[in-house]
This record gives C-alpha cells, sequence and structure tokens, in this order.
C-alpha cells in the first residue's frame, strides 16, 4: 500500500452571540479547524486533524510534507516521521511550531489507515484498552459575575460530572472571587481546576496560586507564557497550586524540557497539535518515567476528540481528559455518534 495524495480541508463556522465567550484572545465569534485526508492505491483514506492556522498548515503540507510521503508505506508511520521531520521537514518548517502542528494531521490521518487496514480500533492498536470508562472534566466556566459562574458550576454537577475548570487570568482579585464562588456553591470534594492561558506574570501567578490553593483548586493551567520553563519550576517551587502545561508545547522534546527541570505537575498535550498520537505515545511515555500525570487537552474539532478518546482509553497515565462544552458545530456535527457522556464518564467506542 502506497500513498497516493495527501489534501486539506479548511473549517470555519459561525458562533452565535448566545454561545460566544470571551478568552484571553478576545470573543471568540468562530469555530475553526483543517482536516487532512490521507489517499492510499488501496483505496483506504484515513482522517486527521491540525488545530493551527489553516492557510499555514494548507500551504506546509502543499510544499513540504506531501512531496516527502506520497509512494510512501502509510503503515509504516515511524519511517515516515522519519522523512517528513528528522531528516526532511524540520528543516523547512523548524521543529516545533505549525509545521509540527501540520504534521500532526496527517500522523492522526495514518494511524486510522492503520486501523482501517487492520481491522481494528486505535486504542487495539495502541495495546488495547486500560479501562472501560474515561472519567473527563467539563470547561465552560469563564469571566462572568461570580454567582453567576457557580450557578453554571452547579449545572454540571448536577449532570454528574467530577470536575469543571474555570478560566481565569484576567484580573486577579475577578479571577479570586469568582474560584471562591464556584468552590462554595459545589463544596470541598468536587474537582475545581482554573486555566490562565498564559495571562499572569509570575508576581501575579504567584498571588493566584496561593489563593487558589486556599480554595482547593486541582491545578493551575497556563499560568504563564508557555516559554517561560524557568518560570513555571519557580512557580512550582514556591507556589502551592499544582502546575498544569502543554496544549501549546509541540513534539516530546518539549515536554521533556518542562518535565525534567521539575516545572509542571500534569501534562497536556494536545493530539491535534503536540506531534499526532505517535508522538503523544511517545510523551506520555516519558511523563509516565517521571510519574507525571496526563490530561488530554482536547478543545477541537470531533477528530480530534475521537483521536483523544483512543488514547486515553489505552494509555495508563491518563488521569482525567477536558471535554469542551462551549458551542462547537465542528465536534458535534462531524461525528456520525457523538459521544455520550454519563456521569462524568465517557465511554469509548
Amino acid at each position: 500500500m502506497k500513498i497516493t495524495d495527501v489534501q486539506t480541508l479548511r473549517l470555519r463556522a459561525p458562533i452565535p452571540a448566545e454561545g460566544q465567550v470571551f478568552s484571553r484572545s478576545g470573543v471568540r465569534s468562530t469555530r475553526s479547524t483543517t482536516l487532512l485526508r490521507v489517499e492510499t492505491d488501496e483505496g483506504i483514506s484515513g482522517i486527521g486533524s491540525a488545530s493551527g492556522n489553516g492557510e499555514l498548515i494548507e500551504l506546509i503540507i502543499a510544499k513540504v510534507i506531501k512531496p516527502l510521503i506520497v509512494g510512501m508505506d502509510p503503515t509504516d508511520i515511524e519511517a515516515i516521521w522519519d522523512k517528513a521531520y528528522v531528516r526532511g521537514g524540520h528543516k523547512e518548517f523548524g521543529s516545533r511550531g505549525i509545521g509540527v502542528v501540520a504534521l500532526s494531521g496527517v500522523d492522526i490521518a495514518l494511524w486510522d489507515i492503520l486501523g482501517k487496514a487492520r481491522g481494528l480500533p486505535v486504542y487495539q492498536l495502541l495495546g488495547g484498552k486500560s479501562r472501560d470508562k474515561l472519567s473527563v472534566y467539563a470547561t465552560a466556566l469563564y469571566p462572568e459575575e461570580p454567582a453567576k459562574v457557580a450557578r453554571r458550576a452547579r449545572a454540571f454537577a448536577e449532570q454528574g460530572f467530577h470536575g469543571v475548570k474555570i478560566k481565569v487570568g484576567f484580573d486577579l482579585d475577578q479571577d479570586i472571587r469568582i474560584v471562591r464562588a464556584v468552590r462554595n456553591e459545589l463544596g470541598k470534594n468536587f474537582i475545581v481546576m482554573t486555566d490562565a492561558n498564559q495571562g499572569y506574570s509570575i508576581d501575579v501567578a504567584l498571588k493566584a496560586a496561593d489563593a487558589f490553593a486556599d480554595c482547593g483548586a486541582y491545578w493551575l493551567e497556563e499560568p504563564l507564557f508557555v516559554e517561560d520553563i524557568e518560570g513555571h519550576a519557580l512557580l512550582r517551587e514556591r507556589g502551592r497550586t499544582p502546575i498544569a502545561v502543554g496544549e501549546n508545547l509541540h513534539t516530546r522534546y518539549a515536554f521533556e524540557n518542562f518535565i525534567v527541570r521539575g516545572a509542571v505537575d500534569f501534562i497536556q498535550p494536545d493530539v491535534a497539535r503536540a506531534g499526532g498520537i505517535s508522538e503523544i505515545r511517545k510523551i506520555t511515555a516519558l511523563s509516565s518515567t517521571y510519574k507525571v500525570p496526563v490530561s488530554f487537552h482536547t478543545w477541537g474539532d470531533g477528530v480530534a476528540l475521537a483521536a483523544s478518546v483512543h488514547l486515553s482509553a489505552a494509555l495508563e497515565n491518563c488521569i482525567v481528559m477536558e471535554l469542551d462544552y462551549t458551542y462547537n458545530p465542528l465536534r458535534e456535527e462531524l461525528l456520525r455518534e457523538p459521544f455520550k457522556v454519563q456521569n462524568g464518564y465517557l465511554l469509548p467506542p
């Protein structure tokens, strides 16, 4: 079997006013993604997802990755990585960043082809299920009046969720009031995470970590600029809330820098950004060696979510998976059978 083509499909969906949320990058009025389709001479095709700038992904696929891998065996995924990244691609698009994002989508598609060729689900290719159901937490709490955020959190608890994540990183006093209100609403045993999306300076992050610890926060996610490993290590040493990082890291080498320098307590790789299923396996093997738990970041489309579900089902050190609950037709409408959550657990196929 040989690869004959690699195609890209850029998708964008408007978000109605009532579904829009305010994040560190502003008001989100659309959801977008780039899907990749790898074709073969035996009629088997695979679908992947790449989470980043669609124009750049499209260009890198057409000008760099596709010419390197057409004609190769799609089931020899390590050889494709060697040619498209180690020996060739990184010299064209860099060792991290948007080129790795594009390659992530190709890699997911290759695993899709491998599963179809062998008649097996991807979690079986990864060694079989480590669990029959996946613990998930809800991401949908954004800056609003604290009592309103607390009511939203209560609604997720009543749906059976065991954990929720609150977006912080804006105004520290407001952040603290919101986290405190949610904790008071849900009680001391409910899991409450916080996510600053790189919004704090080190001085503010230290204050936030102490205040959130008083509220029993499970972790503080992306408190600082993602390349500031030293700052994260300092925050982990001096702060009282565990640190989570990973959605904007690419390849195992970036994760290794955080892990070996003692800068992180939880890693959160995104399969559509970090290097696809192949690189996620290496990232989680590394984290297992250092006893750093994994929680997959799953913000994107239905294809990325499906890949994350298979990884979460198979990999032993995945403790919980994110489930974005904001408006996203690129998730629900891309799946023939949307995933179902029951009492805070998602059931893999």
